[in-house]
């Protein structure tokens, strides 16, 4: 496979995966704010400000209400077009990903993608979330769920399936630990207990439930969403996913490594497995969170160098950077658009 339709679906995977996050950030903390007897309206900034300190949007957020001074935060999380981690900025990153590689999707995942994007460019999807913001955030989340099914259900599994696993697993890692941060910040103003919202945020509650019991409680909520080997959002499932769809496109055995991105993967993986329990006691969710992150970062960036750039791109690199990674695949985003405008322009020459 190209390395730039690899570097495609796989960006496609992951902005609808955070998409899909972001609905659930927003729909749980709203609910969360109204159970604690706490203001959820969208311009009283200390119930919605945990979101934008574990996302890192807040310097975004300060420079978007700049220009626009009304502009409250579950807004700019959900519509604002100079947002690029708002839900509609990445439905709409997904579908520039997934028009660059048309081929390669099912026309039912199209379809539907297609779809959605049109949906929230529109007036009615502003309509909908003024009105019924929960209906909003419900949509978003069904339609990933929907789409996930499809690539399950619709396209073959090789290598371009892999690098859709590929992506969605490792974005739901590192949002997974974001969430689990959230509470850290609302520590000393809270009348109830955050871990309820944590785990619907996660869709975990029926799985803690039928696992741990009716009793709610922090380690127990952690250890589900952190360690858990069978729980489809836990940190230590979706960093294996990420390991088998690495070892997948290399056919690389279990338990070695043939690049830089799969010996990262089984390294953190191991970690989690035998010192996370203990490193988490010793120095917190937060502290143990922010170390997952930048590890997964870690992982994504060498997904970037060795699938690809090339080898002498790589040697050009500075030290690692998501920044990095998001501008060069605009840049070759806009590479491939201006090629496709070449091509009609030729074609309409030909076919006056």
């Amino acid at each position: 496979m190209l390395s730039r339709a690899a570097d495609n679906l796989y960006w496609m995977a992951r902005y609808l995966e955070r998409a899909e996050n972001m609905a659930r950030l927003v729909d749980t903390t709203a609910q969360f704010l109204l159970d604690a007897g706490l203001s959820s309206d969208s311009r009283s900034s200390a119930g919605w400000l945990p979101i934008l300190q574990v996302c890192d949007l807040d310097e975004d957020f300060q420079r978007s209400q700049k220009e626009q001074p009304d502009l409250g935060i579950p807004e700019f999380l959900v519509l604002d077009p100079q947002n690029s981690d708002s839900i509609r900025q990445c439905v709409a990153l997904a579908r520039e990903n997934a028009r660059m590689v048309r081929d390669q999707l099912s026309e039912e995942m199209w379809r539907e993608l297609n779809r959605l994007h049109l949906f929230l460019q529109s007036s009615a999807a502003e309509d909908e979330w003024a009105f019924s913001p929960q209906d909003f955030c419900d949509r978003i989340i069904r339609f990933s769920l929907l789409f996930q099914g499809l690539v399950e259900a619709t396209i073959a599994q090789q290598e371009g399936y892999s690098f859709i696993e590929l992506g969605k697993h490792l974005e739901r890692a590192d949002k997974t630990t974001r969430i689990l941060d959230i509470p850290t910040f609302h520590a000393h103003s809270l009348a109830v207990s955050p871990w309820p919202t944590v785990l619907r945020a996660c869709s975990a509650r029926s799985a803690y439930l039928s696992s741990r019991g009716a009793s709610i409680t922090m380690e127990h909520t952690i250890a589900l969403l952190l360690f858990d080997h069978g729980f489809p959002r836990s940190v230590r499932f979706c960093l294996n996913e990420v390991n088998k769809a690495l070892h997948r496109i290399t056919g690389t055995a279990s338990g070695s490594y043939e690049n830089e991105a799969e010996r990262l993967a089984g390294g953190t993986l191991a970690n989690i497995d035998f010192n996370g329990p203990g490193d988490l006691s010793r120095i917190g969710i937060h502290c143990y969170a922010d170390g997952l992150q930048k590890d997964i970062n870690k992982i994504g960036q060498q997904i970037f160098e060795t699938y690809v750039l090339l080898p002498a791109e790589v040697q050009q690199l500075p030290s690692p950077s998501y920044a990095i990674i998001t501008d060069y695949q605009q840049q070759q985003q806009q590479q491939q658009q201006q090629q496709q405008q070449q091509q009609q322009q030729q074609q309409r020459a030909l076919w006056p």
